[in-house]
Order: C-alpha cells, then structure tokens, then sequence
C-alpha cells in the first residue's frame, strides 16, 4: 500500500494510492468462505459447494467490492491523520482509473481529485449596518389594550340584531336557483355585524332575530373571498367561497369589553402593581418591544450575512467544485446546469466557511444538554410545573428523550441556538447605528407581511 498527494493547483490536489495483493487478498478469502458456508447450487447441500466453484461465481464481485472498501477506508484514514481540510469530498478520477481487466490484475492505481479549504479572514469590526429598533407608538398600544379588554370582556345574548352583535349561525350553501345545494358546503359560522363592509348587506341584516334565516354571500359582505374562507371555516382556494348561503341564526350576542380598572389591571398583571391606565400602557409598550427584538435581530442577522458574503473575498477552486457536484449529484443534474445556477452554489458555500470560521473563532457551541434544556424550558416549562423531586425529573427527562428522537425538531433547536449565539457575537462586534421605527413602516422595509 503506498499513498502520496501532488498538489495540482492553489487548493487541489491528486491523492494517488497504489495498492497490491496482499493488501486485499486475505478479505477476498474471508468474504468467499463466509458464500461458500451460505451458497444454494442445485446439486450440492448448503456449505458443500467447491470453493474452486464459489469462487468462479463471486469472485470477481468480491474482489471489486473488496478493493473499493480497502480504497475507502485508506482514503478516509490519510484525510484523518494528515488534517486535511477538505472542501466537498474527493472526486474518483474516472479518466486516470480505467481498469481493463478486474479478474486478471492485481496491482491497481487509484487517484482522486481533492480540493482544500481557502483561508478566510473575516473582519466583524469593519461591518457595519443599521439596526432596527421597533418601537411600540400609540396606535400600536391600542391595538394591544383593545385586545385585552376584548379577551377578558363579556358576551350577552341579544334577542335583535344591532351593528355591533356577532351573529351565530348554521350556514348551508345555495345553488343558482336558491335552494340549497346537494353536497354543498355546510358549515357553523360567527361573524361580526361591523366587519361588514357591503352597506346594503349590513343594513339588511341589522335588526335579525334568533331562529330567522338569511341569505347572504360571505365573499360580497366581507369584501373578499380570502376573508369568505375564514367565516366559512374552509380552505383559501375551496369552492363555494363565492355562492350565496342560507343562514339561520342560532345566537345574537355582543361583546362587553372590560372596564379600563384596577380589577382588570391586576387580572392581566397580578401582583405588578398597575394602578392606572397609563401604568397598563407602559407594561404593554414595554412587553410589544421585548416581543419585537427577535424580528430586529432575524433583520439584523440577514443584513449582516448578505455584507460578509459581499464584503469577504475567498478564492474558490471553480474547476474542482464543479466536477464535484456533477458527482455529487450524479444523474440529477447536468454540467450545464452548474455552470448555469454555479454563482448560487459557490455563495452558499462561501456562507457555510463564513459560519464555520464564524462559530470556531468565536467558540459558539450547542450541547446536546442545552437543547435538552432549551426543550425543558420552552416546550414544557408551560405545561410542567418545574420538577420537585427525581420522581418528576424522571418523567420529565423520559418527555424530553421523547422529543429527542424527533430528527427534524432538534436540527430546528440547534440553529435556532446557533443562530442565537452568532446574532450576540454580531450585536457586540460589529458597528450598528440604532434606528427607531414603528412597527408598520418595519414590515414595509422587510417587505413581506409578518403575521401575528
């Protein structure tokens, strides 16, 4: 067995491994007497066949397989011992490994194509970008009180119906005729008369009473077949979304929001000592800012990733990559597709070192203790009480293993802390220049809608 490397570029090279008779023989021969115990051959009883035989049927296979597993475990073995930092994996040279004949030749060359990894020098200090803080205004608290008093009002039944009654109801769809449709769409229903926005519609219907029927198209009252599907309990995209449908009022109630007071304060935030509205403002301004901090910091970590994918120059070797993803991918992708959709690989890939230097350099690191933890506390820190004893420790830890075997849910956990690590190494050493905004223009400047 002999292996050396040649370097063939700035950061490839050709690992060479000559390998001879004696370094696969004796597997060869173990591998053909465990056949020769097992073989069926019509004629002989199990473990009688001639090895002569056995081998004139396996052998060939055998020794292909034994070869490949020897080169392997070689190749693995040399990357190991040498530290080689390898980018992707090495690539079988397929033009220097022409093998005419397996049966016949027992000295073999193997080469493989490796390539390692460039040196990365990042730079923290030099980055700088603007963080967004989210301020909670005065139209955001509103929201945030109205909703409270809303969650801890009261309903009252009504016998007629008045703009600002929710009706109840069971909803049967019609079909073009005005009956109702056979397997049409049938559906338990509450909707608020105010989000009406046809005003004949609101008009007619004000004035209802228990037990009447109604008919009405959900899509022309509310204004759009998406907020039709809510009422209605279906799909976006379902049919029906836009029939008229038969209803029949089964309860008129309203809403009494809570009283702004001291009870309502102390119900919300026990023991926090709210005595006035302005008190209850403050603690909800303060609460919707704490909630806004992770959207601030999932902003700052995109704007920082895009600067040092920009601003860090790594050399790539081009030539190698794209013979390894045609391997890689083999028989899924074509050399003209890489070339193609190539600049999209080489980023990801200059991220994934980025991070890697990133998490090394700044010994960020993710136990399998603290997703443990991280499981303990956030998914069942609300349903378990903290453990007391090892009788509850016991069964909380047999929870946890549980979620464990969950391969999708911990790789989720890991970044999620990994993430968090990297978003306090970026907030401590990179230049950030605090802007205030409201929440609103904040969802304009990331462009998308955040749901709540």
């Amino acid at each position: 067995m002999n292996i050396t490397k040649e370097s063939t570029g700035n950061l490839t090279a050709e690992i060479k491994i000559e390998i001879s008779q004696n370094d696969y023989q004796n597997k060869i021969n173990k591998q053909l007497k465990d056949y020769q115990q097992k073989a069926n051959v019509p004629g002989f009883r199990v473990g009688k066949v001639p090895f002569g035989m056995v081998q004139k049927m396996y052998g060939k296979a055998v020794k292909i397989d034994e070869i490949n597993k020897t080169i392997s475990e070689e190749l693995d073995k040399y990357i190991k011992e040498n530290n080689l930092n390898l980018l992707g994996q090495p690539v079988f040279n397929e033009d220097k490994n022409q093998i005419e004949d397996w049966e016949n030749q027992n000295d073999f060359v193997f080469s493989f194509d490796i390539a390692t990894q460039p040196e990365i020098n990042i730079d923290l200090s030099a980055i700088s970008v603007d963080y967004q803080k989210i301020i909670a205004d005065d139209k955001t608290i509103d929201i945030f009180v109205k909703d409270i008093q809303k969650r801890h009002g009261h309903a009252h039944s009504h016998d007629v119906a008045d703009e600002n009654d929710i009706i109840h109801a069971d909803a049967e769809e019609l079909d073009e005729t005005g009956n109702v449709k056979e397997n049409g769409v049938k559906s338990i229903v509450n909707f608020a008369i105010e989000k009406i926005v046809d005003s004949d519609i609101k008009t007619s219907i004000i004035g209802l009473k228990k037990e009447d029927y109604f008919d009405i198209n959900f899509a022309k009252a509310l204004g759009s077949e998406h907020d039709a599907s809510h009422v209605l309990n279906v799909e976006h995209e379902a049919e029906g979304l836009g029939s008229t449908y038969r209803i029949k009022a089964t309860e008129i109630s309203h809403l009494h929001e809570a009283e702004l007071n001291e009870e309502l304060f102390e119900k919300v935030y026990p023991g926090q000592e709210i005595k006035t509205e302005a008190d209850l403002r403050n603690k909800v301004k303060e609460e919707a800012e704490n909630y806004y901090v992770r959207e601030s910091d999932q902003k700052l970590m995109g704007d920082v990733i895009g600067k040092l994918i920009e601003e860090t120059t790594v050399e790539f070797p081009v030539e190698f990559l794209k013979k390894w993803l045609l391997d890689m991918n083999q028989g899924k992708i074509t050399a003209e597709q890489i070339d193609k959709d190539y600049d999209s690989y080489e980023k990801s890939l200059k991220w994934q070192l980025i991070e890697n230097s990133l998490i090394t350099n700044n010994g960020i690191a993710v136990a399998e203790s603290d997703i443990r933890q991280y499981i303990k506390d956030v998914y069942l820190g609300q349903y378990f009480p903290k453990a007391e004893n090892d009788e509850q420790e016991k069964r909380l830890d047999s929870v946890v293993d549980t979620i464990m075997k969950n391969q999708k849910e911990v790789k989720r956990i890991y970044d999620e802390m990994y993430d968090k690590q990297l978003i306090e190494v970026f907030k401590q050493k990179i230049n950030t220049t605090v802007k205030e905004i409201n929440f609103e223009d904040f969802v304009k400047l990331v462009g998308h809608n955040h749901h709540h």
